[in-house]
Protein backbone atom coordinates (compact mmCIF):
# COMPACT_ATOMS: atom_id res chain seq x y z
CA UNK A 1 0.00 0.00 0.00
CA UNK A 2 2.83 2.41 0.86
CA UNK A 3 4.58 1.64 -2.45
CA UNK A 4 1.34 2.23 -4.37
CA UNK A 5 0.83 5.59 -2.64
CA UNK A 6 4.38 6.66 -3.42
CA UNK A 7 4.05 5.50 -7.05
CA UNK A 8 0.92 7.64 -7.50
CA UNK A 9 2.47 10.79 -6.05
CA UNK A 10 6.08 10.56 -7.16
CA UNK A 11 6.92 12.98 -9.99
CA UNK A 12 8.80 11.79 -13.05
CA UNK A 13 11.22 13.93 -14.98
CA UNK A 14 8.18 15.16 -16.95
CA UNK A 15 6.34 16.12 -13.73
CA UNK A 16 3.66 13.43 -14.01
CA UNK A 17 2.99 10.51 -11.67
CA UNK A 18 5.03 7.39 -12.42
CA UNK A 19 6.99 4.43 -11.14
CA UNK A 20 9.92 4.92 -8.73
CA UNK A 21 12.53 4.04 -11.35
CA UNK A 22 11.36 7.09 -13.33
CA UNK A 23 11.79 9.52 -10.46
CA UNK A 24 14.16 12.44 -10.77
CA UNK A 25 14.60 13.88 -7.26
CA UNK A 26 13.23 13.17 -3.80
CA UNK A 27 9.90 11.76 -2.71
CA UNK A 28 10.20 9.88 0.60
CA UNK A 29 11.74 12.02 3.31
CA UNK A 30 11.60 12.76 7.04
CA UNK A 31 13.23 15.26 9.36
CA UNK A 32 12.64 14.69 13.08
CA UNK A 33 13.87 16.30 16.27
CA UNK A 34 13.33 16.34 20.01
CA UNK A 35 11.88 19.38 21.76
CA UNK A 36 13.55 18.65 25.13
CA UNK A 37 17.07 18.06 26.36
CA UNK A 38 17.98 14.36 26.65
CA UNK A 39 20.20 13.32 29.58
CA UNK A 40 22.91 10.84 28.55
CA UNK A 41 24.62 8.75 31.25
CA UNK A 42 28.42 8.84 31.21
CA UNK A 43 30.07 6.18 28.99
CA UNK A 44 26.74 4.67 27.91
CA UNK A 45 25.79 4.15 24.26
CA UNK A 46 22.28 5.63 24.05
CA UNK A 47 19.71 5.51 21.25
CA UNK A 48 17.93 8.85 20.94
CA UNK A 49 14.19 9.32 20.52
CA UNK A 50 12.45 12.03 18.53
CA UNK A 51 9.09 13.57 19.50
CA UNK A 52 8.72 16.17 16.74
CA UNK A 53 8.29 15.68 13.00
CA UNK A 54 9.34 18.67 10.94
CA UNK A 55 8.07 16.62 7.99
CA UNK A 56 7.47 12.99 7.11
CA UNK A 57 6.48 12.29 3.52
CA UNK A 58 6.25 8.54 3.20
CA UNK A 59 5.75 7.28 6.76
CA UNK A 60 9.40 6.96 7.75
CA UNK A 61 8.84 7.94 11.42
CA UNK A 62 6.31 7.33 14.18
CA UNK A 63 6.48 9.56 17.27
CA UNK A 64 4.57 6.93 19.29
CA UNK A 65 5.88 3.55 18.04
CA UNK A 66 9.68 3.21 17.94
CA UNK A 67 10.22 7.01 18.06
CA UNK A 68 13.97 6.62 17.62
CA UNK A 69 13.69 4.95 14.21
CA UNK A 70 13.52 6.14 10.63
CA UNK A 71 12.27 3.26 8.47
CA UNK A 72 12.63 2.84 4.70
CA UNK A 73 9.13 2.51 3.16
CA UNK A 74 10.68 1.33 -0.13
CA UNK A 75 14.05 -0.09 -1.13
CA UNK A 76 16.54 2.43 -2.47
CA UNK A 77 19.46 4.71 -1.81
CA UNK A 78 18.91 7.09 1.10
CA UNK A 79 20.80 10.07 2.44
CA UNK A 80 20.86 9.83 6.25
CA UNK A 81 21.84 12.73 8.48
CA UNK A 82 22.28 13.38 12.20
CA UNK A 83 23.11 16.62 14.02
CA UNK A 84 23.72 16.69 17.78
CA UNK A 85 24.71 19.34 20.30
CA UNK A 86 26.15 18.18 23.62
CA UNK A 87 25.92 20.50 26.60
CA UNK A 88 29.01 22.42 27.68
CA UNK A 89 31.68 20.23 29.32
CA UNK A 90 35.38 20.20 28.42
CA UNK A 91 36.12 16.63 29.56
CA UNK A 92 36.51 13.55 27.34
CA UNK A 93 35.18 12.62 23.94
CA UNK A 94 31.75 12.77 22.27
CA UNK A 95 30.46 10.23 19.78
CA UNK A 96 27.54 10.08 17.34
CA UNK A 97 26.66 7.04 15.26
CA UNK A 98 23.96 5.67 12.99
CA UNK A 99 22.92 2.06 13.50
CA UNK A 100 21.13 -0.16 10.97
CA UNK A 101 18.39 -2.56 12.09
CA UNK A 102 19.48 -2.44 15.74
CA UNK A 103 22.79 -4.19 15.04
CA UNK A 104 25.26 -2.69 12.56
CA UNK A 105 26.88 0.73 12.92
CA UNK A 106 27.01 2.25 9.42
CA UNK A 107 28.35 5.67 10.36
CA UNK A 108 30.35 6.95 13.33
CA UNK A 109 32.10 10.15 14.37
CA UNK A 110 34.10 10.59 17.58
CA UNK A 111 35.80 13.80 18.65
CA UNK A 112 37.18 15.44 21.75
CA UNK A 113 34.93 17.89 23.57
CA UNK A 114 35.21 21.61 22.90
CA UNK A 115 37.39 22.98 25.71
CA UNK A 116 36.44 26.66 25.47
CA UNK A 117 34.30 27.63 28.47
CA UNK A 118 30.60 28.02 27.66
CA UNK A 119 30.81 26.49 24.16
CA UNK A 120 28.83 23.27 23.53
CA UNK A 121 30.15 20.47 21.32
CA UNK A 122 28.18 20.14 18.07
CA UNK A 123 28.62 17.13 15.81
CA UNK A 124 27.08 15.95 12.57
CA UNK A 125 27.25 12.93 10.33
CA UNK A 126 25.75 12.38 6.88
CA UNK A 127 26.03 9.30 4.70
CA UNK A 128 24.37 7.67 1.70
CA UNK A 129 23.24 4.09 2.25
CA UNK A 130 21.38 1.47 0.26
CA UNK A 131 18.38 0.29 2.31
CA UNK A 132 15.94 -2.56 1.75
CA UNK A 133 12.24 -2.10 2.40
CA UNK A 134 11.58 -1.89 6.18
CA UNK A 135 15.27 -1.43 7.07
CA UNK A 136 15.51 1.13 9.86
CA UNK A 137 18.19 3.40 11.23
CA UNK A 138 18.70 4.82 14.71
CA UNK A 139 20.75 7.72 16.07
CA UNK A 140 23.11 6.86 18.93
CA UNK A 141 25.29 9.01 21.16
CA UNK A 142 27.95 8.41 23.79
CA UNK A 143 30.32 10.55 25.86
CA UNK A 144 32.90 10.29 28.62
CA UNK A 145 32.43 13.59 30.44
CA UNK A 146 32.56 12.04 33.91
CA UNK A 147 28.86 12.47 34.68
CA UNK A 148 25.49 12.80 32.95
CA UNK A 149 25.50 15.22 30.01
CA UNK A 150 22.57 16.57 27.98
CA UNK A 151 22.03 16.39 24.28
CA UNK A 152 20.71 19.92 23.95
CA UNK A 153 17.38 20.72 22.37
CA UNK A 154 17.39 23.78 20.17
CA UNK A 155 15.32 25.08 17.30
CA UNK A 156 16.84 23.69 14.09
CA UNK A 157 20.10 22.84 15.85
CA UNK A 158 19.86 19.65 17.94
CA UNK A 159 19.00 16.84 17.95
CA UNK A 160 18.04 16.47 14.29
CA UNK A 161 17.74 13.15 12.44
CA UNK A 162 16.78 12.92 8.77
CA UNK A 163 16.51 10.45 5.93
CA UNK A 164 15.66 11.08 2.27
CA UNK A 165 15.28 8.64 -0.61
CA UNK A 166 17.25 9.90 -3.60
CA UNK A 167 17.43 6.89 -5.94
Amino acid sequence: AMQEALDRTAPTSQGTPGAPEQIQGFYASAKVSNSANISITNDTLTALTFNTEDWDTGGLHSPSTNPGRLTAPVAGKYLIGLKIGFDTNATGYRQVSIRLNGATVIGLLRQMAVTTAGIPTFMGITLPYNLAVNDYVEALVQHVAGGALDVRAGADSSPIFSMTLFM
